[in-house]
């Protein structure tokens, strides 16, 4: 009973980080549209013969690629804080040392 709940957790696992891999995928290329439309609305909105008043478009998209790399990074952090804490609810399957299945206060049918 015990190996099927881990296989069980396996399975959901492997699906959870493909899922989380297609998730952040989804993100990467929706970040490389934002930058593109961002250096588009940058390009119309500053006067071609700008001079060096203000930073260069490059040092903001650099800025903004970092800030978007910052968020990814938060998010997966989430992601394993959440995949944690639905183990320790969930239960896991593990057997604590009298033998007994670990509990989560849950009844089952």
């Amino acid at each position: 009973m015990a190996q099927q709940r881990a296989g069980q957790a396996g399975v959901a696992n492997g699906a959870a980080s493909a899922r989380e891999g297609d998730e952040l995928t989804i993100i990467l290329g929706q970040t490389r549209e934002t930058l593109e439309l961002v250096r588009s609305l940058v390009a119309m909105l500053l006067p071609r013969d700008s001079g060096k008043d203000g930073p260069k478009l490059e040092d903001l998209i650099a800025a903004l690629v970092a800030q978007q790399r910052e968020m990814i990074i938060a998010i997966k952090r989430l992601q394993g804080d959440v995949t944690a804490i639905a183990d320790h609810v969930l239960g896991d399957g593990t057997e604590q040392p009298d033998g007994h299945a670990r509990t989560n206060g849950i009844a089952r049918a």
